[in-house]
């Protein structure tokens, strides 16, 4: 064989040496490093679960929140109505009371003047 035949073939077996060492150390890290995968990707599936049940409760407390708000909402304006309601029955009365109160007490004693004043009253409400 000449010089640069064997040079050929010299290069041709490095590489073929070359690549068995390659080979060689991918299956074997393949081998090392399969088990950790295999463990990672179980980790990885029950994550993608847990994040799937975690964004439904989240999903679920969020309606359940909106739900409150707009019950308090609710609450809030029936008892507006209902004050409202009552301020406007009531007015007739804080007149009548403010009326009885606005008497003018010629006796000295106060209290049996302001009684006197509250029983008329009655007795004018209990007439009509």
């Amino acid at each position: 064989m000449s010089n640069p035949v064997k040079g050929i073939v010299y290069i041709i077996v490095v590489l073929l040496a070359l690549s068995a060492v390659v080979g060689l150390g991918a299956w074997l890290a393949g081998r090392h490093y399969q088990p950790t995968i295999d463990n990672l990707n179980d980790k990885l599936s029950k994550c993608g679960s847990l994040k799937d049940q975690a964004n439904a409760t989240i999903i679920s407390q969020n309606a359940a929140i909106t739900a409150l708000q707009q019950a308090g909402s609710n609450r809030e304006k029936a008892a507006k109505v209902a004050v409202d309601a009552a301020r406007a029955s009531a007015k007739d009365d804080y007149g009548k009371a403010n009326d009885v109160l606005a008497e003018r007490v010629d006796s000295p004693d106060v209290c049996a003047a302001a009684s006197s004043a509250f029983d008329a009253e009655l007795a004018r409400e209990r007439s009509k």
